[in-house]
């Protein structure tokens, strides 16, 4: 076994899938703001919660190190690269850090980041673990980025308003959208795992059908909005969705390749859109794949990641 590095402690935050995190805190920004641009705050706020979310996918990478080592996947710690209890003290180290930091916010900041990892504890653990209950597993996801995940960035820049409820229910609508349809593409593996999922609860046509009106409801929402953030990933995705509903319907299967790229599309539409308003971000992102690839292919001999999404 290749003997540990730092790097391996840094990937195992799951940098990937950190990235919407990321753009929906900054979004959130955006819109208490109302003009482009870093911060000081902003900056701040991105390694606060990336502390917090990071510690939330480590977790999760415990709660599922036997399956990911069956599923030749995340290999940090289902493959012993990292000791779980290496994982334990990284998660309180990071979930620590993550609350200092909030401390110059207030109260209302520190609720709302402890918020945050109360939901991920109960995301991944049993006997709870949201990811295995339908419905609550969707909105986990939707209020957990859509809602928790703006009022962090939101809070950053501005004071509480009530209002950025309504601002941010588009964007929890269209994160539902996209889970409901992460579910279905699971669904086999799901049901042999006996994992209790949306897409098991519903099943295929009717979790096509739900996704389309969440995704259609949250194009209405922003456009009433005027949040053009929201507005342009969402409706360019859209046609996705109704196709997937339409074909499940009539074929009684999966299209499987247009179901990912109804719930990829959309990250990498919010991407853009986030590297539109924060420059230094998308260079940042440039050089963050590069390192990856780099490490994935020296550290495992693997491509990753892939346009395909390996």
């Amino acid at each position: 076994m290749p003997r540990r590095t730092i790097l391996d402690y840094f990937f195992l935050l799951r940098p990937l899938i950190l990235i919407p995190v990321w753009n929906f805190l900054m979004i959130g920004s955006f819109l208490a703001r109302g003009h482009r641009g870093l911060t000081s705050d902003i900056i701040i706020g991105l390694v606060l919660y990336t502390c917090v979310m990071g510690g939330v996918y480590i977790l999760n990478q415990i709660m599922d190190r036997e399956t990911d080592r069956i599923n030749k996947k995340l290999f940090l710690i289902s493959e012993g690269h990292i000791p779980v209890w290496h994982a334990y003290i990284y998660i309180a180290v990071l979930w620590v850090l993550a609350l200092m930091l909030s401390f110059p916010y207030g109260t209302l900041f520190i609720i709302v980041v402890l918020m945050s990892m109360v939901l991920g504890i109960l995301y991944s653990t049993p006997p709870i673990k949201l990811k295995g209950k339908p419905i609550m597993d969707t909105l986990a996801n939707g209020l957990g980025y859509g809602m928790v995940n703006f009022t962090v960035g939101w809070l950053l820049v501005s004071q509480y308003d009530p209002a950025m409820v309504y601002r941010f229910f588009p964007y929890v609508l269209s994160i539902s959208a996209v889970f409901v349809n992460t579910t279905i593409v699971d669904l086999e593996g799901d049901k042999a795992t006996k994992e209790f999922t949306t897409a098991v609860l519903l099943g295929i046509p009717s979790s096509y059908i739900v996704s389309m009106i969440l995704m259609t409801v949250a194009v209405i929402w922003a456009y009433m909005n005027q949040d053009l953030v929201c507005l342009l990933p969402a409706l360019i995705s859209l046609p996705l969705f109704i196709f997937t509903a339409f074909y499940a319907l009539v074929k009684h299967r999966i299209h499987r390749k247009m179901t990912i790229a109804s719930f990829r599309v959309p990250g990498v539409l919010f991407t853009i859109v986030t590297g539109y308003l924060y420059p230094l971000y998308a260079v940042f992102l440039i050089f963050l794949l590069l390192i990856m690839r780099a490490y994935y292919k020296k550290r495992f001999n693997m491509v990753y990641p892939t346009i395909s999404g390996g």
